[in-house]
């Protein structure tokens, strides 16, 4: 293997998570072809078209919805009022009032016939409702649970709460009755254990349905391996045999992440350690979760950030924060956009009227109605030119402009704006990837794009794509690594201007590896350059879902790639290594 690419390519993947991955190609039907794409027209009318997911594209006819996989082949005629996500391998889907569901194929594996539905577990369980009673069916839609509870809360930790008659009970991941609807109160599973209230007595029940009392007023699941305790109208901590490790003097407490805990004081908030111990004072109006470890406070109606530790990492001064991506959050302050480090160093960009987050080093940025992208620095890499755009994904972004003459797209004639403003494609340096000649356009994903021209589809292949042999794991905080066959380039290149930094190592990580989950979603992991030869791919702060599958994706085409000493780049433009998190 490592022979192979040596023969192509100055730069290879060589060892890749313990084992040498194999390529997997395939190919598709072409009816047009541009170098490193490739077109396939369908007879397939459509007035609207989405993005792939999970293999599947949904497409608008009228006002009904379908799906088609990858070669244009239709799955799921357009006969739905909607078509949801696909979660945990299904979607929800409608006719009218009813619901059901399809899977990843295609199939519909229950016809809408409930009144209402619930996105799939990762058990492979679903909450439906018919006559006003909630109960679960499996991905066969066999009833497994009869319909009999008010309100399912859905699965926490394998087990779901469920309300009936005012009294809450537990279904376990395999729709049996774990807990009769006895009880007066109860939480969802934490920590492997569930706080439950039956007449005035509150204990907490592990996933065996074993019982442990608790003497105090009220208690909640435990939280991070401390049980919050509720005595004389203030809230706690105790460790798992009840006794006090904070004195209860809290108005509430709740979990935050992995390190933190927040407590509230009246109308005011802070936070605390695992250990009871103060970290933040209860002086701020909020505390929220922005993603990646570090959490958003507010005080005074300005926001700011302290990390997962509680460290301040930016005093309150901004007037909103974006959630993390890519290791930097939009952010507004006085009318001004800008955005945010992991350190807090902020980066003013007044001359936008929006930014939005980062994907693939790039964030879309609009300027009187016109839309480009900067990169990570602030700098404008593509003009604002474009009449819409989409996110990079994959290393393309579907973009719409004006080929006509100026000011069309102000004229108000239907008729010029749909003959001369059209969807195309660019790559990361600007350049036209695919010409503008389509009336919607989808963003790629699995090298795979879906367009529409004169409400006709067409599916788009991009073959410079490499797929890896998928790979599993049951530890959701793996750090993956990526070996390569040469010593990478880390060196740091600035600007002899203003000796602003515009390429390092950090940079070329973060702009050219992601990873996605089976839904699209960026899931937010760092990286280090472990030795010269070798990427870390570290998990996210929470860790990766179990029974989730997810794609890093390696790109190449970027000014500042992935390249060894000598400057080689690594090749293909694209390169995709699916791997899951088994239970």
């Amino acid at each position: 293997m490592q022979k192979y690419f040596k023969r192509y390519f100055g730069l290879a993947l060589v060892f890749l998570f313990t084992f040498s991955g194999t390529f997997i190609w395939n190919s598709p039907k072409v009816s047009a072809s541009a170098g490193k794409y490739t077109v396939s027209d369908l007879d397939i009318t459509a007035d609207n078209i989405y993005s792939f997911q999970n293999g599947l594209v949904k497409f608008q006819s009228g006002s009904l919805y379908g799906l088609m996989d990858k070669n244009g082949t239709v799955k799921t005629k357009p006969e739905f009022t909607s078509i949801g996500s696909f979660k945990n391998g299904c979607a929800k889907v409608s006719k009218g009032t009813k619901f059901g569901f399809a899977d990843e194929n295609g199939t519909v594996i229950v016809q809408p016939q409930y009144e209402d539905a619930g996105d799939f577990s990762e058990d492979g369980l679903a909450a439906v409702s018919t006559n006003s009673k909630w109960g679960f069916i499996n991905t066969r839609g066999s009833v497994v649970t009869e319909p009999q509870f008010d309100v399912i809360y859905g699965f926490q930790q394998g087990f779901a709460k469920v309300r009936k008659d005012g009294k809450y009970g537990f279904v376990d991941g395999h729709g049996n009755i774990f807990l009769d609807c006895k009880y007066d109160n109860a939480y969802d599973f934490q920590n492997g254990y569930a706080a439950v209230k039956l007449n005035n007595s509150w204990s907490l029940v592990d996933t065996r349905g074993n019982f442990k009392a608790f003497s105090f007023d009220e208690i909640k699941s435990p939280i991070l391996g401390l049980v919050p305790v509720k005595s004389g109208g203030k809230w706690g901590l105790s460790d798992m045999d009840g006794k006090i490790v904070l004195e209860p003097k809290y108005k509430n407490i709740y979990y935050l992440n992995n390190n933190l805990i927040k407590v509230s004081s009246g109308d005011k908030y802070g936070l605390i350690d695992k250990n009871g111990r103060l970290i933040l004072d209860t002086d701020y109006d909020s505390i929220t979760s922005l993603g990646s470890g570090f959490s958003q406070i507010v005080r005074s109606g300005k926001c700011g950030i302290v990390d997962a530790s509680g460290k301040m990492v930016l005093q309150p001064q901004l007037d909103w924060i974006d959630s993390y991506k890519e290791g930097k959050a939009i952010i507004t302050s006085n009318g001004r956009y800008g955005f945010v480090n992991s350190s807090g160093e902020i980066k003013y960009l007044s001359q936008f009227d929006k930014i939005y987050a980062f994907s693939e080093g790039l964030a879309r940025v609009q300027k009187e109605k016109k839309w480009g992208f900067i990169n990570s620095n602030g700098d404008i890499v593509i003009d604002t030119i474009f009449d819409n755009a989409l996110d990079f994904s994959e290393g393309y972004a579907a973009v719409k402009k004006n080929t006509g003459s100026s000011g069309i797209e102000d004229s108000g004639d239907a008729s010029l704006i749909k003959k001369y403003i059209k969807w195309g494609y660019i790559d990361r340096l600007g350049s036209t990837f695919i010409s503008y000649d389509f009336d919607n356009a989808s963003s790629f994903n699995d090298g795979t794009a879906a367009v529409l021209k004169d409400n006709k589809c067409s599916i788009i292949k991009n073959s410079d794509v490499k797929l890896m042999t998928a790979l599993t794991t049951k530890d959701p905080l793996k750090t993956w690594r990526i070996k390569f066959s040469k010593p990478l380039d880390d060196k740091t290149v600035k600007n002899e201007d203003d000796d602003t930094v515009i390429n390092d190592i950090d940079m070329t990580m973060t702009d050219n590896i992601k990873v996605i989950d089976s839904s699209g979603k960026y899931v937010n992991v760092s990286f280090k350059l472990e030795d010269p030869k070798t990427i870390a791919v570290s998990p996210p702060y929470e860790g990766y879902e179990t029974s989730q599958d997810y794609t890093i994706t390696i790109l190449n085409n970027n000014k500042y790639n992935i390249r060894d000493k000598d400057g080689s780049t690594l090749k293909p433009s694209i390169i995709k290594i699916p791997f899951s998190v088994k239970n």
